[in-house]
């Protein structure tokens, strides 16, 4: 994984500013268009998203009410050795 590829998945995975499937796409090939240096493609956007995940794991967590309802928590604690492991 290389720092464009870091930095992209960063912006692709903000809490607060959510991008679907074709909408990474159209702002990859967007930055390509515009000259971008070492664009990442959407594979190598894949494995690196799963190579943080295999590293991290996930923060989130599936709680299960006693009445059935499904919902998922993010665990601030995971969140936290998250950041602190990634920029350490």
């Amino acid at each position: 994984m290389n720092m464009q590829e870091f930095l992209t998945h960063l912006l692709f995975s903000s809490p607060r500013l959510r991008f679907l499937h074709p909408q990474q796409a159209a702002v990859l090939d967007w930055a390509k268009e515009l000259g971008a240096p070492e664009v990442p493609s959407m594979y190598a956007m894949k494995k690196t998203q799963e190579c943080i995940m295999n590293l991290l794991g996930a923060p989130t967590e599936k709680v299960t009410m006693a009445s059935g309802s499904m919902f998922y928590l993010n665990a601030i604690n995971k969140a936290v050795a998250m950041v602190s492991i990634i920029f350490i």
